[in-house]
């Protein structure tokens, strides 16, 4: 029923998009300035910028998912700041940087919400091309959905689940209502191991439920923005306290 609910509800806020698009006289490609259909990205430039087969094998840091260039394992933050790792391993798809940085503002400020398909859709391509089945996402704050209506993490999550077919278990909690964008990297590093925690026990089993039979190989910590890895980190160290098995941390973007 919460599949058909959520599709309906999505096809009727596309389908409110489009009429709004055509009202404004259409939409427009933040990369090329084209005119594009009801993403605010042409086809050509979804091609050519987000290609997930170009990124996978891409050399990243073990702990933020930052993309490599001179060094080996970590990049020179996470080496500087010797935080102890949870995660077996992190990835960052793309930089947030000049055109990502606008998407990523069109979506979770602007609520352009047909973004929300177009970023499962490349997650769902990278998770299928690295055997991911289980995603765990990193919980809003406190009141976050009340006071803006949606939580863009949860409706990724949502497209993931009901539309490309992945299983969400929705084992964590955050503690904290400060938002993570207002700390500074000191700050945020110090929050590993507060900020998060497992939710009761109850809640945990009926979401272990839908793991098959022998447990799972590997679960997958999704958040949108990485900064330092932190919130990844500390989510990961609670995920290893309730599976035994390998625990990948994945963001869509890292502030690079």
């Amino acid at each position: 029923m919460k599949k058909v609910f959520f599709i309906v509800k999505s096809f009727v806020l596309f389908l409110l998009r489009i009429v709004l698009i055509y009202i404004d006289g259409g939409e427009t490609c933040v990369i090329c300035g084209n005119r594009s259909s009801y993403l605010p990205l042409c086809s050509k430039c979804r091609k050519l910028r987000f290609d997930i087969n170009k990124i996978i094998d891409v050399p990243r840091c073990s702990v933020c998912g930052r993309e490599l260039i001179s060094t080996k394992e970590l990049c020179f933050p996470c080496k500087s700041d010797n935080v102890k790792r949870h995660s077996d391993f992190c990835y960052a798809l793309f930089s947030y940087r000049l055109w990502n940085k606008e998407l990523m503002f069109m979506w979770k400020q602007q609520g352009v919400r047909t973004l929300s398909v177009f970023f499962a859709s490349l997650v769902s391509d990278f998770f299928k091309k690295k055997d991911i089945e289980y995603v765990i996402p990193v919980p809003p704050r406190p009141g976050k959905i009340n006071e803006k209506g949606w939580d863009q993490i949860e409706e990724l999550c949502k497209n993931l689940e009901f539309i490309f077919g992945f299983k969400i278990l929705r084992i964590l909690k955050r503690n904290s209502s400060d938002q993570q964008k207002k700390l500074d990297r000191e700050s945020r590093l110090k929050t590993i191991g507060k900020a998060y925690s497992l939710k009761s026990k109850s809640e945990i089993a009926k979401e272990v439920k839908k793991i098959k039979e022998g447990g799972p190989k590997k679960v997958c910590v999704l958040d949108d923005v990485s900064t330092t890895g932190a919130t990844l980190e500390s989510c990961s160290a609670l995920v290893k306290e309730v599976f035994d098995c390998e625990v990948v941390g994945v963001a869509l973007f890292i502030v690079d």
